[in-house]
C-alpha cells in the first residue's frame, strides 16, 4: 500500500514541513507557531510543521511599494509595476470565480523581483527567453499568491512584443479548453519547486518508508520519480536547471496550440527592448 506523508499540515495548510526525525527528542523547543505529528511508515518519523508567516485574505496585503518601487532601475520598475497590474487582474478574476477572498501566507516582496529579473540571459532564442523568464519569476515567488498564472502572463507578453497577434487564452477563468494540459505543467512545478527545497528531508523519509508527500491542493509527489540523493545546494540548481527546462516546453507547446510556430525559432529580443514594448502598451 501506498504510504503518505503530508508536506502542509492535514489540519492547517499555513505549517509545512521543516524537519524530519525518527527521534522525539531532538524536537526541544518548536514554539508556539509550530506543530509535531507521528507518522507510523515503516519506521516512526515525527514531522515538525511551522508556520510559513503571515495569514488573512488579499485585503491584507500592505500596499505601500513606492520605496521599493524608488529603490529600482526604471527598467527595473516598469517590470515590476507591469508584473503588480497583472497579479492584480488575475485576483479579480479569480475572486469572481471563487466568491471568496482568497488568502495569502506572506506579503507581496517587490525587491525580489529585479534580482530575478537579472537572472534572465535575454541573448536567447524568443521562447528560450520567455522560458528563462517564466522560471525565474516563479521561483522567486515574490507574490502571496496566483505566482505561476501572474509568471505566465509576464511570459505572455514578452512573446507578444516579438509576435504581434500572439496571445494565450484567458488562464484565470474555468471555461476554456487549454485548462487540462496548463494544469499538468503547472502541478509538475509545483512538484519540482517543493522537491527543489526538501531533498534531504524527503531523502530520509523515502529511506523510512514514505512512497509519497502529498501537498496542497492535493498534489501528489512520488518520491521514487526524482533523485534526492544531492547536497541542498545541488539540488537548487540541478531542480532550478529542470524547472527551466519544464517552464521552455511549456512555452512551445503553447505557441504551437496558438498556431504560432514561427515564434520557436525566432531570435529574442533585449531587456530594454521588452521594456519599451510594455511602456508603449500600456
Amino acid at each position: 500500500m501506498t504510504t503518505l506523508d503530508h508536506y502542509h499540515h492535514p489540519k492547517d495548510q499555513q505549517y509545512s514541513l521543516a524537519y524530519v526525525t525518527q527521534d522525539r527528542d531532538e524536537i526541544t523547543s518548536c514554539g508556539k507557531d509550530a506543530l509535531i505529528e507521528r507518522y507510523d511508515l515503516d519506521e516512526t518519523v515525527f514531522v515538525l510543521y511551522t508556520n510559513q508567516g503571515t495569514s488573512g485574505t488579499i485585503d491584507d496585503i500592505d500596499e505601500n511599494f513606492e520605496d521599493a518601487l524608488d529603490e529600482m532601475s526604471p527598467d527595473d520598475r516598469t517590470i515590476t509595476v507591469r508584473l503588480l497590474q497583472i497579479f492584480e487582474e488575475i485576483i479579480k478574476e479569480k475572486e469572481l470565480e471563487e466568491a471568496e477572498k482568497l488568502e495569502i501566507y506572506k506579503q507581496i516582496e517587490l525587491d525580489r523581483i529585479p534580482a530575478a529579473v537579472e537572472r534572465v540571459d535575454w541573448d536567447q532564442a524568443a521562447v528560450d527567453v520567455a522560458g528563462q523568464l517564466l522560471s525565474t519569476l516563479i521561483l522567486t515567488h515574490a507574490l502571496p499568491n496566483a505566482n505561476h498564472w501572474t509568471s505566465i502572463s509576464m511570459a505572455q507578453w514578452y512573446l507578444e512584443s516579438i509576435e504581434t497577434g500572439f496571445s494565450f487564452p484567458d488562464f484565470a477563468t474555468a471555461d476554456y479548453d487549454w485548462k487540462e494540459w496548463v494544469n499538468e505543467y503547472i502541478v509538475e512545478s509545483k512538484r519540482i519547486l517543493t522537491v527543489r527545497r526538501n531533498t534531504t528531508p524527503f531523502s530520509l523519509l523515502a529511506e523510512w518508508g514514505c512512497d509519497v508527500v502529498k501537498r496542497k491542493n492535493d498534489i501528489e509527489i512520488v518520491l521514487a520519480e526524482y533523485d534526492l540523493d544531492l547536497p541542498q545546494s545541488t539540488a537548487y540548481t540541478y531542480y532550478g536547471d529542470a524547472h527551466i527546462d519544464l517552464c521552455t516546453e511549456f512555452l512551445i507547446e503553447s505557441v504551437k496550440r496558438a498556431g504560432h510556430d514561427e515564434l520557436i525559432g525566432a531570435d529574442g529580443i533585449s531587456k530594454a527592448a521588452f521594456v519599451t514594448y510594455l511602456d508603449q502598451t500600456e
